[in-house]
């Protein structure tokens, strides 16, 4: 690994390069962004290089013993410290224990380095160890705090990190990272990057996940059928639903990229812009009997049904209505 491998994220790279090489790296940093975009690579890759014997501008050596320790799985090196959730939270005994260890002067490396997968993820008295640590930081200690939501970080723990935000990766970089990693054609590589909101990690599970590709045909056959479904069925489905409800961002995303393949080939006819292009004979076939005005409808529809969930609003209720108006736009467009 080096600077340059990293994927996507620029400007969190050539912060840490700059700090590295001006030698201004600060005692705390709040890594925040969604999962799989690249805060524990970065981070991993600055620990590796502030243990390197022989770091370059464009990163680690990778040949010295501090990155041969570093690189092993997982990594050895005693002035590098992981903190992961012990199930849902990070624990106080885990802080505790970081308390301990940071205190210790680094026995191999100029610095000591922490990382905290889940800053927001601490529970109180976790939390309030952490930011003590923060308050007094002995000189040779670096802290990195991963985080997916900024806003369950603690108000004093932020005011104590400076934060590098992480985006979104684009669906090319997603991509390119998931051929390269599964080897995949670059048409299932697409597909996953764009179901993955920017995350090669959540793109690389689902590729790997058999469920995905049976959420897939499931979803299709529902907005295929949906133009002769009553709507007591439809409300049985939204029942069904229900029942699944840690998957219904991820299902609502699927559904909406049949649609948005759809109304494209309807509306512009170029099929290289199809996400599902192995299934063009499906694609065609809803394009064909719901047309680019009906498509935009129901594209409507499911996004305002996703935005309401996202703001909590009542589940069952949300999927009730979208499944019903879903059924009467793709009646309505059949009868044009």
């Amino acid at each position: 690994m080096s600077w340059a491998a990293i994927i996507g994220q620029p400007l969190a790279v050539r912060l840490f390069q700059k700090a590295v090489a001006t030698d201004s790296l600060s005692h705390a940093y709040l890594l925040v962004g969604p999962d799989g975009v690249g805060k524990r690579t970065v981070a991993m890759e600055l620990a590796r290089v502030l243990a390197c014997a022989r770091p370059t501008p464009d990163g680690a050596c990778g040949a010295c013993s501090g990155c041969a320790k570093l690189a092993a799985s997982p990594p050895t090196h005693p002035d590098l410290i992981l903190i992961q959730p012990d199930g849902r939270m990070i624990k106080t005994d885990q802080m505790r224990a970081l308390q301990t260890e940071m205190y210790v002067r680094p026995g191999e490396a100029r610095f000591r380095v922490a990382i905290i997968d889940g800053a927001d993820k601490l529970n109180a008295e976790a939390g309030n160890r952490v930011l003590k640590l923060l308050e007094e930081p002995p000189d040779y200690a670096i802290f990195l705090l991963l985080a997916e939501n900024l806003a369950s970080v603690l108000p004093t723990i932020l005011s104590r990190c400076q934060v590098v935000h992480f985006p979104p990766l684009s669906p090319e970089d997603v991509a390119a990272a998931v051929q390269r990693q599964l080897g995949l054609d670059a048409q299932q590589a697409r597909l996953f990057a764009a179901l993955s909101g920017g995350s090669i990690g959540r793109a690389v599970a689902m590729a790997q996940n058999p469920e995905v590709a049976a959420r897939r045909e499931a979803t299709y056959s529902l907005i295929d059928k949906i133009d002769a479904i009553d709507d007591f069925s439809l409300l049985g489905y939204s029942e069904t639903l229900e029942k699944e409800k840690e998957t219904i961002d991820p299902w609502l995303e699927m559904l909406l990229l049949w649609l948005r393949d759809g109304f494209v080939l309807a509306q512009a006819g170029v099929e290289r812009l199809i996400v599902n292009g192995d299934r063009l004979p499906a694609v065609r076939s809803l394009a064909n009997r719901y047309g680019a005005e009906g498509l935009a409808a129901m594209i409507d529809v499911v996004s305002d049904t996703r935005g309401r969930l996202q703001r909590n609003a009542n589940f069952r209720l949300a999927l009730d209505l979208m499944l019903i108006r879903l059924g009467e736009i793709a009646r309505h467009a059949g009868r044009l």
